[in-house]
C-alpha cells in the first residue's frame, strides 16, 4: 500500500498540480492538509474520475483536510471533541482494516502567542481522543503536517543557542512524546537512519519566505506516527522532493509529498 501525506496549502491554488502529482505517482491513499475550501467546495471530481473515494473536513479559507483511498472506507470521522475550537484540522477513516487519522495540527505561531496555548491544548484533547477511541494494539496511523519537529536534526537552527522556537519547544516535544509513551512509533525515525539526513532527503517543509528552500532551512513537521501493528509492516519511506518544483508552469507547496510503502 502507498500512502502518501501532503500538506497542499491550498487546493483551490494547487489543483492542477496536485492532478498532475495523482497521475505520476498513483497513491492507493493519500491525507492532504490546508484546504483551504469549504467541504462543499472542494473540486471532488479530480479525485473520483481516478477512483479514489474520500472523506473530507473541510474550512472555508482556512485549514481543512480530506483523505482519498483506492479502497472503502468506513467509520468516518471529522473534528477532534473539544479540542479544535471550530477548526477543520482531523478527518479519520477505516481502510483496509487500518485506522487512519489525518491531523493538521495547529502550528503555533510564538511562545506567548494565544495561538501557542491553542496548540498545547490541541494536543492534550488529540492525546485523549486517541486513548479513547483505540488501543496500542490495534493498527492505527496518524499521518499529516504535526508541526512538531522531534529532534535536533529536524530543524535548520541550533536548538541549544535558540531552545524555546516553536515547533522544536519543550512544551511541544513533552506532549509528542505522551503520545510516543502511549504506543506510537515514528516511521521516518526508523526507516531513515541520522547518518543518512540532509535537508533534502530528511526534511519535508520549507517556508517560502526567505528563499529557505534554496538555502536548505527545511523542517520534518510531516509524519507518520503508527502503532505496533503497522510497524513491521512499514517498509520504506520516501520525501519527494521533486515535487518542490515548479511542472509546466505550476507551482508548488511549501511542503513536498512524503511517501510510506506499507505491506
Amino acid at each position: 500500500m502507498k500512502i502518501v501525506t501532503w500538506n497542499v496549502n491550498s487546493l483551490k491554488a494547487r489543483g492542477s498540480y496536485v492532478e498532475a502529482f495523482l497521475d505520476a505517482e498513483q497513491p492507493d491513499v493519500l491525507a492532504i492538509q490546508e484546504l483551504k475550501l469549504a467541504t462543499d467546495k472542494v473540486p471532488t471530481e479530480m479525485f473520483t474520475s481516478r477512483g479514489y473515494q474520500l472523506a473530507i473536513h473541510g474550512q472555508k479559507q482556512w485549514n481543512g483536510v480530506l483523505l482519498a483511498s483506492k479502497k472503502e472506507m468506513t467509520d468516518i470521522h471529522r473534528g477532534l471533541p473539544d479540542g479544535d475550537e471550530g477548526q477543520s484540522r482531523l478527518v479519520a477513516a477505516t481502510i483496509d482494516g487500518i485506522r487512519f487519522v489525518n491531523l493538521y495540527c495547529p502550528q503555533g505561531s510564538e511562545e506567548t502567542s494565544d495561538k501557542y496555548r491553542y496548540k498545547l491544548k490541541f494536543f492534550d484533547h488529540l492525546l485523549s481522543w486517541v486513548g479513547d477511541s483505540a488501543t496500542p494494539d490495534q493498527p492505527l496511523m496518524l499521518l499529516g503536517d504535526i508541526n512538531i519537529a522531534p529532534h535536533p536534526h529536524d530543524v535548520f537552527w541550533d536548538v541549544q543557542e535558540k531552545p524555546n522556537i516553536v515547533t522544536h519547544h519543550p512544551l511541544e516535544l513533552e506532549r509528542l512524546k505522551n503520545l510516543m509513551d502511549w504506543g506510537l512509533h515514528d516511521l521516518g525515525e526508523s526507516l531513515l537512519e541520522p547518518g543518512d539526513f540532509t535537508f533534502f532527503d530528511y526534511r519535508s517543509f520549507w517556508d517560502f519566505r526567505a528563499r529557505r528552500y534554496r538555502y536548505d532551512l527545511g523542517l520534518r513537521i510531516d509524519h507518520f506516527l503508527v502503532t505496533e501493528p503497522l510497524v513491521s509492516r512499514a517498509r520504506s519511506m520516501e520525501v519527494l522532493r521533486t515535487w518542490r518544483h515548479k511542472k509546466k508552469g505550476l507551482k508548488p507547496s511549501d511542503h513536498v509529498p512524503v511517501v510510506l510503502n506499507l505491506a
